[in-house]
């Protein structure tokens, strides 16, 4: 079953990122996987208006970086008030980013990892689950729909988009 976007509204003007796109690095793959990690339960427009705080807060998710933060530097962005003060979320990030870079020791980069499933959308969906920490279900999907990993219809078109008029 398709599940619906915001009425009117693309998925270009959501994300601070292109959508259906193989990432061009590893730290792109992170900024969208914190986006979902941070953005689940939220309005989007929320974590646009904070985005550029995000990515200051976890230093460009320069993903070497943020797998040596330390409590020290969950203290620092709890006190963050840019950014979505949640500390299961700001740890799970942090989970995250050491978890990519053991993908990038196992597999060479994440672009590698995930073209190992072979397309395999629903093993594809569990590894994102089980590796990472806050990807449900939903989230997962969107995340790999976002990095063109799969094809999930997340958005139903707006009468103008599906006639092409911007």
């Amino acid at each position: 079953m398709a599940r619906g976007g915001p009425e009117g509204v693309s998925p270009e003007e959501i994300f601070p990122f292109p959508v259906g796109q193989t990432p061009p690095d590893d730290r792109t793959y992170f900024e969208i996987l914190a986006w979902f990690v941070f953005g689940a339960g939220l309005n989007w427009r929320i974590m646009r208006a904070k985005w550029p705080n995000f990515q200051r807060a976890f230093r460009g998710f320069d993903i070497a970086r943020v797998a040596r933060f330390n409590d020290g530097d969950v203290d620092r962005l709890l006190a963050d008030t840019g950014i979505v003060r949640n500390g299961k979320k700001i740890t799970g990030t942090v989970a995250n980013a050491r978890e990519l870079a053991e993908i990038a020791r196992e597999s060479g980069d994440v672009t590698t990892w995930l073209r190992s499933f072979g397309g395999d959308g629903e093993a594809l969906i569990k590894a994102v689950k089980k590796r990472f920490h806050h990807m449900g279900d939903v989230t997962s999907r969107m995340f790999l729909t976002v990095v063109g990993a799969i094809e999930y219809q997340t958005w139903k078109p707006t009468e103008r988009q599906r006639r092409g008029v911007r």
